[in-house]
């Protein structure tokens, strides 16, 4: 009978090794977690003072908005990325489906449930903030109006749907035409936000400010889904990855140039874009133009360098760069995310010898980003956000502990506003200024200004 002796230190490398292992996922979780929360921390800027008597709904729900948002935006190019994957980037016949087509196709159901679920979670989140109350505080009528009179809450309805279709679509998918129809739903998916909620929807020029910023959430997750499909499926094949290549170069150019043009129309032109770089969302700009910038270097020693030893036999190279730039393209995703819930700086007025000073109102609005209320009730008086568009629907929020009205002086609106809910009402058709007060107080009265 043998035995075997084993060193200590042979006995101890291994667990040591298991142990200390920190898997690429996690870590990359961790550094998109920690991007996300320098540039919310970045975008925020200086603390506004709050209205009085307003409801907080939590750190919990502060921070946990853009890491579900990050989430939704992960799987959403994961979605996208798969059937890119199937549908254009792999050669193959129109009625042909290639082994790697169908395993794309196959993972696309979980990306997309996971999408659907990050936009529920991130709707409720929302509404939450708005009113100020824990999720699980959220009374039925509040949730009603934002889903039914929001364009944030209809948002959240209509890609919650257009995702489930895609999950069960795609379980039954065969084909490259299939593929094409899913990518088309996913296209449409992650469009419908920006035409419905966010700063670009509340533009001045509301049809170029949402065309531009669509086109460029496209072609961004386009970029960043196919290149991680590639990397997933058929990263040793070089005709897969010139396609790519190709893609990539067009989706460059597009993101770069509606980048520019979407920042230009929602500041307000060049000089108000260069008056925001000394803020902390100019800062967020130039960190995105940054990565962009450092990505379409990657993608040039693509072309010069890796796939010319890619269709020689030698992957690594490609490979290597490939992650890289993932982690760089996920990185402004980050970014993005952050962007889109930090307030756009609001360019300084002229003064006026004959204008009133006007009165520091902290409200505004509850600005959320993809919602704001405007008409806030707290415990002393209105707050009016700013003006709003003839015909539009006013979302309405009393945080105060009383049953308040809006009446208009004219008679052109008038509504019951029940404590700590949540209405909308129609704005007059009409542009002008309409004055209105509450008949439960003299002391409640504000102007909205309709345009």
């Amino acid at each position: 009978m043998t035995s075997t002796v084993v060193r200590p230190d042979q006995a101890q490398s291994a667990p040591e090794r298991a142990r200390w292992r920190v898997p690429a996922a996690t870590a990359a979780g961790v550094g998109l977690l920690a991007v996300l929360g320098w540039a919310i921390v970045v975008g925020s800027g200086p603390a506004a003072p709050a209205a009085s008597g307003l409801r907080e709904a939590g750190l919990l729900v502060e921070w946990g908005g853009p890491v579900v948002t990050l989430a939704g935006r992960i799987a959403a190019v994961g979605t996208v990325g798969t059937l890119l994957f199937a549908a254009v980037l792999l050669p193959g016949g129109a009625g042909q489906q290639a082994p790697q087509a169908r395993r794309a196709v196959a993972a696309a159901p979980a990306w997309a449930l996971a999408w659907a679920a990050a936009t529920v979670l991130g709707g409720l989140l929302t509404v939450s903030r708005l009113v100020g109350v824990a999720p699980t505080a959220l009374d039925a009528a509040s949730l009603r109006v934002f889903l039914a009179d929001t364009g944030a809450g209809r948002a959240v309805l209509l890609v919650a749907g257009l995702t489930a279709v895609i999950v069960v679509a795609a379980r039954s998918s065969t084909g490259r035409g299939g593929a094409l129809l899913l990518l088309a739903g996913a296209l449409t998916a992650l469009v419908v936000p920006v035409v419905l909620s966010g700063h670009s929807s509340a533009a001045e020029d509301h049809l170029t400010a949402v065309t531009t910023l669509a086109v460029h959430v496209v072609a961004a997750s386009l970029w960043v889904g196919g290149l991680g499909a590639l990397l997933r499926y058929g990263r040793e094949t070089p005709a897969t990855a010139a396609r790519f290549s190709a893609v990539a170069l067009g989706c460059f150019a597009v993101t770069a140039v509606s980048g520019v043009l979407a920042a230009g129309v929602v500041l307000g032109g060049t000089g108000a874009v260069l008056a925001a770089l000394g803020t902390g969302y100019g800062a967020l700009l130039l960190a995105k133009t940054l990565g962009l910038t450092v990505v379409g270097v990657l993608g040039w020693l693509h072309r010069r360098r890796t796939l010319p030893q890619l269709r020689e036999g030698l992957p690594g190279a490609f490979r290597r760069l490939a992650v890289v730039e993932v982690a760089v393209l996920l990185a402004t995703v980050a970014l993005a995310v952050a962007l889109a819930a930090s307030p756009p700086p609001v360019a300084a007025a002229v003064p006026s010898a004959t204008a009133a000073p006007a009165a520091a109102d902290p409200m505004a609005g509850h600005d959320h980003g993809e919602l704001s209320v405007g008409v806030l009730v707290d415990e002393d008086r209105f707050h009016v956000a700013g003006p709003v568009a003839a015909g539009s629907r006013v979302t309405v929020h009393n945080a105060s502990g009383q049953p308040v009205t809006i009446t208009a002086d004219d008679g052109s609106f008038d509504v019951d506003v029940a404590a700590g809910t949540l209405l909308t009402f129609l704005a007059p058709d009409q542009p002008g200024e309409y004055t209105f007060s509450s008949r439960h107080s003299a002391t409640y009265t504000d102007v909205l200004v309709v345009e």
